[in-house]
């Protein structure tokens, strides 16, 4: 290892110490394809614009073509400078500046290649990651990456395996403890310019950051890259127009890891009167100050903008619950625990809201208050104009409710009060 053996006159090299000190590491530089990773974009004025960076792989030269990377803009190069002063010819792990003759929108992690390189933009990819902190490495947890000079976020979806590093073996794993090296899948939150570790490791390797603490926590060489999914989709779909379902990046379960806890909708339906609104602002307010992210969304208030367009017919009172059902979709899946309160007479209505959600994500809350109790609170003199005839389709009265069958939660503000109600509510969810 250090000096040579007695044990072995036959060998007549030098000792491996020896060879790894004078070993010529230049000779595994990638000369052929042209990487330039962009720290710094230079504008002292209006007179000069210049792309910083250290040249990671290839070999550049003035008049060369080069095309910006994810954008694909091409353009060719004008001059290489340095503090030295401008070079006729860059090698990699020479720092500099490189001017275009085109003002092309190149910003800090963009890359320069070749004109003609086929550099693959993904978001998808297997990596060898070392893991290096005490706190284990979680699948979907959303993580900081820093590839070359680009920054952004994602989460490490799954572990293929770890690695026994005494005996080389794979072995089935679901998290990375300090030290340990797995073969992972991860996913950024945009597509990117990627390369193979083996091809070019200023380009094909990475750092993996905490986002509370900053502290790098893992590095990663990438293996290879995994079949993209489209941005969109065909779906079927009665809508109107002929469009195509877009898929968002960051994922529901991604902004749930920002926020702490995961969005639901919680739906409460019963008679006019019967302590709906009342009750969900106070639910509201419980779980706000406990400090879940939350929205209401009042019957009477959507109906002044969202829905001031409908009507109280049947077939505008459906239009009204679909379309707050939608509504409530989008902030559950943005992370936020939003609160309805609508009288959702009919059952078909408030089951179709529930099919937009995940099991376990739509909690229908029955306030079962007695008509006659809201009939005598009658807080908006509803009521009383039903009764005589002034308003048409009242709920109760010239109007069904139809009851729910299967109701999550089922309660009545004619027998506890508000915050027995409230603090029965926060513990079932």
């Amino acid at each position: 290892m250090v000096n040579q053996s007695d044990r072995t006159p036959w060998y007549e090299g030098p000792a491996l110490l020896e060879l790894l000190e004078t070993v010529e590491v230049t000779h595994d530089q990638n000369l052929s394809d042209l990487r330039l990773p962009v720290q710094y974009v230079n504008r002292p004025n209006l007179d000069f614009r210049g792309y910083c960076g250290t040249l990671a792989a290839g070999i550049l030269r003035p008049g060369q073509k080069v095309k910006a990377l994810p954008s694909g803009k091409v353009s060719t190069v004008e001059r290489i400078v340095t503090f030295d002063g401008d070079l006729e010819v860059a090698y990699p792990g020479q720092a500099i500046t490189v001017t275009l003759e085109d003002e092309l929108d190149i910003s800090r992690g963009d890359w320069l290649v070749e004109a003609e390189a086929e550099v693959p933009l993904s978001n998808v990819f297997e990596a060898d990651i070392v893991w290096m902190h005490d706190t284990a490495m979680e699948t979907d947890r959303l993580y900081d990456f820093k590839l070359a000079t680009r920054d952004l976020a994602g989460q490490i979806t799954a572990i293929d395996y770890q690695v026994d590093i005494n005996t080389l073996e794979h072995r089935k794993a679901d998290h990375l403890d300090l030290n340990a090296i797995g073969r992972c899948r991860v996913e950024l939150t945009e597509l990117v310019p990627l390369d193979d570790y083996r091809k070019s490791p200023g380009t094909g390797s990475f750092i993996v950051i905490d986002r509370l603490t900053n502290v790098t926590v893992g590095a990663g060489m990438i293996h290879q890259l995994l079949e993209t999914e489209v941005p969109y989709e065909y779906r079927d779909h009665d809508s109107k127009a002929e469009v195509v379902w877009n898929r968002s990046s960051v994922t529901p379960a991604m902004r749930a890891q920002i926020k702490g806890h995961t969005g639901k909708c919680i739906w409460f339906t019963g008679l006019s009167g019967s302590g709906k609104s009342s009750l969900a602002n106070a639910l509201e307010v419980e779980l706000n100050r406990r400090g879940y992210h939350t929205m209401l969304l009042d019957g009477d208030n959507i109906r002044h903008g969202l829905c001031k367009d409908l009507g109280m017919s049947e077939a505008d009172r459906t239009e009204n619950i679909r379309r707050v059902g939608e509504i409530a979709k989008l902030f559950a899946d943005a992370g936020i625990i939003v609160i309805t309160a609508f009288i959702s007479p009919f059952r078909a209505d408030r089951d179709n809201a529930r099919k937009l959600f995940k099991e376990g994500d739509f909690i229908e809350v029955h306030v079962d208050t007695p008509l006659d109790i809201c009939e005598q609170r009658d807080p908006k003199g509803l009521y009383q104009k039903a009764r005589e005839g002034k308003i048409k389709d009242f709920t109760g009265i010239n109007s069904p409710y139809e009851v729910p069958r299967n109701a999550e939660v089922k309660v009545s503000t004619a027998e506890l009060s508000l915050s027995e109600l409230v603090t029965h509510l926060v513990k079932y969810i």
